[in-house]
């Protein structure tokens, strides 16, 4: 029996969702209702839902249609709306007749003992068997993801709290604190030697603090997000190790130097080295013998494991043998007809010719898994077992964006197609707006305040149909109190809400950008946006909120005091579908980014003490050109 692929099992499954059920056909003509998925006519799913393995089919999961014609089933009678057949004797016969036959057919080929399961039982027991190991790989690899990415969450709140700063500064002083009394000792040997003790200690205590933060990433696939993070800790911890770790190491030797020198102790620097690399010997010994031990262990296990199985496999054969031979020896095959004799011949070699084939299909099954163990590939079973995962997480994640892009491309398509002719009418009246504008130096700024709302919304509105975004708008010189008073007025009721300041620093309010405002407008609007949300979210004894717009040449800039952006992501805030806002949808930063780009510019995540800083810079060839 042919195994269906995933694929085949989903292409199979949406066609039953539409079409799955069991019609009725009469002279080349549906009856309604039989057939639909809400009208289970034959009881199917009822008996399921009693037992699925018992009765085995499913109304929405089958398809099937009966022919009937006029002549031969006169007696089913359509009812006056022709809304199905009239429940009368023939109907409630036939209804029968198709249950029991479903019932049977279940019996016969579905059930453990029914009498053709073999046909079935062949293909089942390999999907059964496939799911399981699916199934096990994935608990096993929800496990150790799990534990992989707490591991990771401990590691970057330590590093943001400071811990291993800390911890690093009360080693140095508890290594200064035990040397302090030493001075006052006049004991040259006993002195020399609790030093040496000292150093030992420090040394040990610096390896111990390091490992403590040290990640082994497990030979599982990771998915976009979590090996994001761990390239994060990767760069994380080396810079621990170049700014902590080595540093105290070295502020350890050199204050045993001091001490050294300053009681004139006859220290040897050889003895020292030696002493250090005795302990290293000793301490690398001890972990590699344990790891030797669990190795040794493991392949014991395994060959004894092996072993069993081997020989489990020789006696399921003997017995077998010894049980055909024995029940041979009892059956009188003289008084046989030939038909018996043959019929009897064929069960008992039947039978060890299945006990050969199960027991050889075992043993080959222990000598795959034992033929996967080499050394002398470069890459072992998990780890090629990791790069399939890692690649098939990839594909996944891949498939689900271009399923979101996809929606957004349609739901842009029908805002686009539906509120192009509003956004003609509108621009329509600005232009006649305009006019009195011109005229009228009050109506003047209200126009401005219309017109950068309405560029804004209509940036928006074409965002993902490039070839159009300038068909109306034209370049203008954006002036920095412009922005400054547009996004006052825009976000005046969160402000206050949040008790936020927004300042605009003289250089910002001087500055000029020659584009589009509906480039530039909402990419301030979703900075804005962001920064009070998560300004509103810092700590109360923080202080007050702030947020300031800044200028320093031709480069703008939004920054904050809110709780700034975690190490670990900053290079994916830019990335389309990330987001740590919650219910956030990942996509403002990154469409912002795009669009500054066409425009000449770019956006920047700068570094920054406190809270986050974000720059909009003109590209090098901008500047140049311009």
């Amino acid at each position: 029996m042919p195994v269906a692929s995933s694929e085949d099992y989903a292409r199979l499954a949406a066609k039953t969702d539409q079409l799955g059920g069991l019609y009725i056909y009469r002279n080349g003509i549906q009856v309604l209702p039989y057939g639909d998925t809400d009208f289970d006519w034959l009881g199917i799913e009822l008996r399921r839902s009693k037992s699925a393995y018992y009765y085995y089919f499913s109304h929405r999961k089958m398809f099937g249609a009966i022919t009937i014609d006029s002549g031969r089933n006169a007696k089913l009678q359509e009812k006056a709306g022709r809304e199905g057949f009239q429940q009368n004797k023939a109907y409630r016969q036939f209804r029968s007749i198709l249950e029991n036959f479903f019932i049977q057919l279940a019996s016969d080929f579905f059930r453990e003992e029914g009498v053709h399961s073999d046909s079935f039982d062949l293909g089942k027991s390999k999907l059964a068997r496939e799911d399981k190991a699916r199934k096990e790989r994935d608990n096993h690899v929800s496990v150790r993801r799990k534990s992989f990415t707490k591991d990771l969450e401990d590691f970057f709140i330590a590093v943001r709290e400071g811990n291993p700063d800390n911890e690093a500064l009360d080693l140095t002083r508890q290594i200064e604190a035990e040397l302090g009394p030493l001075h006052a000792e006049h004991n040259g040997d006993r002195t020399a030697q609790k030093i040496l003790d000292i150093e030992r200690r420090g040394r040990a205590a610096i390896v111990e603090l390091e490992d403590r933060y040290r990640i082994t990433r497990p030979r599982i696939g990771l998915s976009k997000s979590l090996l994001r993070d761990w390239e994060a800790y990767q760069a994380a911890f080396k810079h621990l190790k170049a700014t902590v770790f080595r540093p105290t190491r070295d502020m350890i030797e050199e204050m045993i130097g001091e001490v050294v020198e300053r009681d004139e102790l006859l220290l040897d620097r050889r003895a020292r080295i030696q002493d250090s690399l005795d302990h290293l010997v000793k301490t690398t010994q001890q972990a590699t013998g344990r790891s030797g031990r669990q190795v040794q262990g493991a392949a014991s296990e395994l060959v004894r494991k092996a072993k069993e199985t081997a020989s489990q496999s020789l006696k399921e054969v003997d017995n077998e043998f010894c049980a055909v031979v024995s029940e041979f020896q009892r059956t009188n095959v003289s008084d046989m007809a030939q038909e018996q004799f043959v019929e009897k011949r064929v069960e008992l070699e039947n039978r060890i010719r299945k006990v050969g084939e199960d027991q050889i299909a075992s043993l080959n099954f222990v000598l795959e898994q034992l033929q996967a163990i080499s050394f002398k590939t470069e890459h072992s079973v998990g780890e090629q077992l990791m790069a399939v995962e890692q690649r098939n997480i990839r594909l996944e994640e891949e498939a689900e964006m271009d399923t979101q892009l996809a929606q957004i491309g349609m739901a842009i398509e029908i805002i686009n197609h539906e509120f192009s002719g509003t956004v003609r009418a509108i621009r329509i009246a600005l232009r006649r707006l305009k006019a009195w504008a011109d005229t009228n130096e009050a109506l003047s700024t209200l126009y401005d305040d219309i017109r950068a709302s309405f560029d804004h919304l209509d940036g928006y509105l074409t965002l993902f149909t490039p070839l159009q975004r300038r068909l109306y708008r034209k370049e203008v010189d954006i002036k920095g109190t412009e922005i400054s008073r547009f996004l006052a007025e825009l976000f005046r009721a969160r402000l206050e809400r949040h008790k936020i300041v927004l300042t605009a620093t003289q250089d910002f309010r001087r500055t000029r950008v020659r584009g589009f405002p509906s480039d530039f407008y909402p990419v301030f609007v979703n900075l804005l946006d962001n920064a009070i949300f998560w300004v509103s979210h810092r700590k109360p004894n923080d202080g007050k909120g702030q947020i300031t717009l800044d200028a320093c040449g031709a480069t703008l800039s939004v920054a904050d005091n809110g709780p700034g952006i975690d190490l670990r992501d900053k290079d994916a805030v830019f990335e389309f579908g990330f987001s740590r806002k919650p219910g956030g949808r990942g996509m403002g930063l990154h469409i912002a980014r795009e669009t500054l780009r066409r425009a000449g510019y770019d956006l920047l995540l700068e570094d920054a003490k406190d809270g986050a800083k974000f720059s909009l810079r003109p590209k090098p060839e901008t500047t140049e050109e311009s």
